[in-house]
């Protein structure tokens, strides 16, 4: 069991794993310990930064990196949140216009279906029906729901559940390429939502994720994923599959590709894409010289740029 360190003892630490306090000094970096983030969230970004195994150091590292790289964490969870809320909209918007199209369908008999095929749902919402945000739709519609009632209080999950099974039994307006990315989206979504690291993860990519076979014990990408980025250009065969092999990246790449396709607001579209552009182009570089001589931060910012500039280029 470790033992409990005092601010003074993290930075001790910190300096005995080498890390440097030379561009924010040890009393500055003591107060950003102790009023803007703790220890054990601040030292995680320190994985995704080059270590001697050998001597048990950091190479190369200072503690104003880790709070730059924290901060750029913070503006790309900031902006996944707003995407994936704008995309989960429009992933209802489409499910509400094709079930209006269906002649076959009246929005009750599917709900049906959906609550034979998963019970526990139903417990779901009315765990909601005293101590929530939509408790009163749960009151009035919970012995007749329909599906565009029932799509808001379902939680993203269970909203994903009732999207597929949807397009499972009337697939005539089904889209590959929606369906495929939408566990990619939910990965990265509660990751944002509930303030998980995304960035310490460039070195050393979380494992056990959706993407994980077990049985192979590898990662694997999302197929469509990988057929929708052959059609970026400058981007090899080899670092398409290395980059996705990420499941960070991958779901994020995966994240912008379904929201390119499920929204049907050319403005919303283009304004969305441009603010990631310029987040991009402008605050992730402000401070390039941190992680310019490190290929891992590199080639993962030229790729990402690569899609984002050739998602941007497609909505003008």
């Amino acid at each position: 069991m470790r033992k409990k360190y005092s601010v003074s003892q993290q930075i001790e630490n910190l300096k005995n794993k080498n890390i440097k306090f030379e561009i924010i000094d040890e009393q500055s970096a003591l107060q950003y310990l102790t009023y803007n983030t703790y220890y054990f969230k601040i030292k995680s970004f320190a994985k995704s930064f080059e270590y001697n195994e050998s001597k048990k150091q950091y190479i190369h590292l200072d503690f104003e990196y880790l709070v730059e790289l924290s901060k750029l964490d913070m503006y790309l969870r900031e902006y996944i949140i707003k995407l994936s809320l704008d995309t989960e909209h429009f992933l209802k918007v489409k499910l509400i216009n094709d079930l209006t199209n269906n002649e076959k369908e009246d929005g009750y008999n599917i709900v049906g279906h959906f609550f034979q095929k998963y019970p526990y749902i139903k417990h779901n919402i009315d765990f909601k029906k005293n101590d929530s945000a939509c408790a009163d739709l749960i009151h009035k519609y919970e012995n007749n729901w329909a599906v565009w009632n029932i799509v808001e209080v379902l939680s993203f999950g269970d909203f994903i559940k009732l999207f597929e099974l949807y397009y499972e039994l009337y697939p005539e307006n089904k889209s590959q390429t929606i369906n495929n990315l939408l566990w990619p989206l939910k990965f990265i979504r509660n990751a944002s939502a509930h303030n998980n690291c995304l960035l310490n993860t460039l070195r050393k990519p979380y494992t056990h994720t959706h993407l994980f076979n077990s049985k192979k014990n590898i990662i694997e990408p999302n197929k469509k994923l990988v057929s929708l980025l052959t059609k970026v250009p400058h981007i090899s065969k080899s670092a398409r599959k290395k980059k996705i092999a990420n499941p960070i990246i991958h779901d994020f790449i995966a994240t912008l590709f379904l929201f390119n396709e499920v929204c049907t607001s050319p403005i919303l579209k283009e304004k969305q894409l441009h603010i990631l552009q310029d987040l991009i182009n402008i605050r992730f570089v402000k401070h390039s010289e941190y992680f310019i001589k490190d290929n891992i931060f590199t080639s993962n910012y030229e790729f990402v740029k690569k899609i984002v500039d050739y998602l941007c280029e497609k909505c003008i």
